[in-house]
């Protein structure tokens, strides 16, 4: 009976996985040509396979609600659909056949980029997974996908993109991968590429450009980064699984100072900060994302850990970046000055534990506390356990649907 049970089981499972629903075969054009800043116009194409249910839900909308997409038409007439723009989801409902190819065009309206770049010169278009994100194409994060990639740029602008700007093949071999991209004035941004074993553009505001020194003391950090986390997590940067074609472009805007960004395929940063700051220590930070970041650890925010797993785990493998390729004493000045920060806020409100961080909006606790606690746990256990412990965690979790940082607790043999 148990035999015959577990046999039932498996077919169960067997047609479960057979019969998943699947979204498949994209062809996306972004044309930025004849629309205004902040806007693009949307052709994409795809193939949905129910698998005998009634309906598919993918993400799809922005910030502004009905402001987000405008001018949707959606093809063949026989598909039924519904868009939500406040929840930024569109769900497709089968009326025949379980395949069916699916053809949209629609102007997306991604104001949140402008807001923060601040910047006519430059538009950043990136698909998170935060409260803030904006869908600007059907997607879903637990789904696979394969596709072809088009840009339609007036002779205007540069296009960043890990891919290229045309044709360009787009792959992930196992989950959802992020269409990160940015299209920016030739007239305001002036682009040098990176000499040595990583050729990365780099795209300057012109007239705010840094100086000769601080460009090498740039270009000297990121191939001894490149090469520290490379070899520390045992996994090139360039990676297919995660969409990762090219060594990553840098992309100076004018807007927050304060707002850097890993963007899958290019890094966005503040170009006062690169040009006047004391040290630019945070871009390390950014080079650092491509393995301990939200397009290839799945937490989702406002779940307990999600900050310390997205920010804090990745700080500390930056300060152990730093340590080694500058120096024992810089790093110990560091140190001192997170725990000064931290100090600042010590016995407020804001003073918890990192753990209890669910979304990434308490600086001093995410990237000062937390690592002065990491710190202080690496002196006691030795700084190689608890590297080794961040790098099993990636290996073992990477891709994961629904982590938690339970995930990561389990592989501690010490206490946090």
């Amino acid at each position: 009976m148990k035999r015959y049970i577990s046999i039932l089981l498996f077919l169960a499972v067997l047609r479960m996985g057979v019969n998943a629903q699947s979204v498949t075969d994209y062809r996306l054009l972004f044309d930025k040509c004849d629309v205004g800043s902040g806007a693009l116009r949307v052709e994409c194409a795809f193939t949905i396979d129910f698998a005998g249910q009634d309906s598919l839900k993918l993400d799809f909308g922005g910030n502004f609600e009905e402001m987000a997409v405008d001018e949707l038409i959606v093809a063949p007439d026989s598909i039924r659909y519904a868009f939500d723009p406040l929840a930024k989801r569109i769900t497709f409902y089968r009326t025949g056949d379980d395949v069916v190819r699916v053809e949209m065009e629609y102007i997306f309206m991604n104001l949140t980029s402008v807001f923060m770049y601040n910047d006519k010169g430059a538009e950043v278009w990136e698909c998170i997974y935060t409260d803030a994100a904006e869908f600007y194409y059907p997607m879903h994060r637990g789904m696979s996908y394969r596709g072809e990639v088009r840009f339609a740029v007036p002779h205007s602008m540069h296009v960043v993109s890990q891919g290229g700007s045309d044709a360009t093949q787009w792959q992930s071999f196992d989950r959802c991968v992020a269409l990160n991209f940015a299209f920016l004035g030739k007239l305001q941004y002036e682009m040098s590429t990176m000499q040595g074993n990583y050729h990365c553009d780099v795209y300057q505001l012109k007239g705010r450009q840094a100086d000769e020194g601080r460009y090498n003391e740039l270009c000297r950090l990121v191939e001894l980064a490149l090469q520290w986390f490379e070899t520390e997590y045992g996994e090139s940067y360039v990676c297919l699984q995660w969409g990762v074609h090219d060594y990553p472009a840098f992309v100076f805007h004018s807007g927050n100072a304060s707002f850097n960004r890993y963007n899958m395929g290019f890094i966005s940063a503040s170009q006062e900060k690169f040009a006047t700051y004391p040290d630019i220590y945070p871009l390390i930070h950014e080079i650092g994302h491509r393995w301990m970041g939200e397009y290839s650890m799945f937490i989702d925010s406002g779940t307990r850990g999600y900050a310390f797993v997205m920010e804090t785990l990745n700080e500390f493998m930056t300060m152990q970046c730093i340590k080694d390729i500058e120096g024992v004493a810089v790093y110990d000045r560091l140190i001192e000055e997170c725990r000064a920060a931290w100090k600042k806020i010590e016995g407020t409100e804001r003073d918890v534990h990192p753990v209890d961080v669910v979304k990434n909006n308490n600086i001093p606790v995410t990237y000062r506390k937390g690592v002065v606690m990491l710190d202080s746990i690496a002196r006691q256990v030795g700084y190689d356990k608890v590297r080794e412990t961040i790098v099993r965690f990636y290996h073992e979790c990477k891709g994961k649907p629904c982590l938690q940082y339970e995930d990561f607790e389990r592989m501690c043999d010490f206490s946090l």
